[in-house]
């Protein structure tokens, strides 16, 4: 059995197949179930997925693969008042997860089409640091006022009585200093995406440092979690059919990388890796299938796992 957390990241238009994955997946023993956020057309809206989802299971945990801060696009206490509902409804389930978002040259397709000004590097960071100070605010007081560069609010009051920022786990997605420095001060999950076990090793001895200079008391831990892509199959042919379809839906040079960054063989061969990534100090694994909706795969990795 392979000691670790295991997450869905699911994304697609057909809500009676994405219904259909989450229940699965809650029978199957999947930690969590976490739906993409996006304006573009491969995806639903996000948050009244969850919200759906959160009706019809019990035990899994709901959130959105990340959720993006920008003002533009969603208002900050509207997306504070939505968590607090959404963790409400579902029993405490909730998953508040988020980050920076990924760099102009990649991202910008994904915003650019609907009128949104994708911010820099420098800019979305700074964006991040503050809406999760304001989010906190939010969460945690009767009634907030706040000015700060991007966000203002002047005796903002989303519910009648106060609820702990606690019983909202954030996850934060997070590679370079700063924002590893921002996971450190606000995280219950640090999570980095496609990197082999030795790079693992590598940046979390450098999140660890980070970690205790930002927190001298050391009071809260910090779950290391990691995003990975995953083709799996039982035979070797359906597995080489399985990668030339992932080549040609996202080009052979992230196939390539996905080759040496994800999960990628049969049965044996995912222990295998898997337990490298778990002798580095993964704790979670957030898993991007090939094919998100793919059933019998996602039956036979927790096989894999031994759940």
């Amino acid at each position: 059995m392979i000691n670790a957390r295991f997450c869905l990241e699911v994304w697609g238009t057909e809500y009676s197949k994405i219904k259909e994955i989450c229940l699965l997946a809650e029978k199957l023993g999947y930690y969590g179930f976490y739906y993409g956020e996006s304006l573009a057309d491969i995806d639903l809206d996000c948050w009244t997925i969850i919200s759906n989802l959160s009706a019809i299971t019990h035990k899994i945990k709901l959130g959105p693969v990340i959720t993006y801060l920008f003002p533009q696009y969603r208002n900050i206490s509207l997306l504070a008042k939505q968590a607090l509902t959404i963790q409400d409804i579902s029993n405490k389930r909730l998953e508040f997860r988020t980050g920076a978002g990924a760099t102009l040259q990649w991202a910008s397709q994904w915003w650019h089409p609907y009128g949104i000004d994708y911010p820099n590097n420098s800019e979305r960071v700074s964006l991040l640091e503050e809406c999760l100070e304001l989010l906190l605010l939010l969460w945690n007081n009767i009634s907030t006022t706040f000015e700060g560069r991007y966000f203002k609010v002047k005796d903002a009051a989303l519910l009648k009585k106060q609820i702990q920022h606690d019983a909202i786990p954030i996850t934060i997605a997070a590679k370079k200093d700063r924002t590893m420095r921002i996971a450190a001060k606000y995280a219950h999950v640090w999570e980095c995406s496609y990197l082999t076990p030795e790079q693992f090793t590598t940046l979390n001895e450098k999140f660890e440092n980070i970690y205790k200079k930002t927190n001298q008391n050391g009071d809260r831990e910090i779950t290391k979690s990691i995003e990975l892509d995953v083709i799996i199959s039982g035979s070797d042919s359906d597995l080489e059919y399985k990668k030339k379809i992932f080549a040609m839906e996202r080009g052979p040079a992230v196939a390539n990388q996905m080759l040496k960054h994800g999960l990628v063989g049969t049965p044996e061969k995912i222990r295998e890796r898997l337990k490298q990534y778990t002798d580095a100090g993964v704790e979670q694994f957030l898993l991007a299938f090939q094919d998100p909706l793919d059933t019998k795969a996602i039956e036979l990795f927790i096989d894999v796992v031994g759940r």
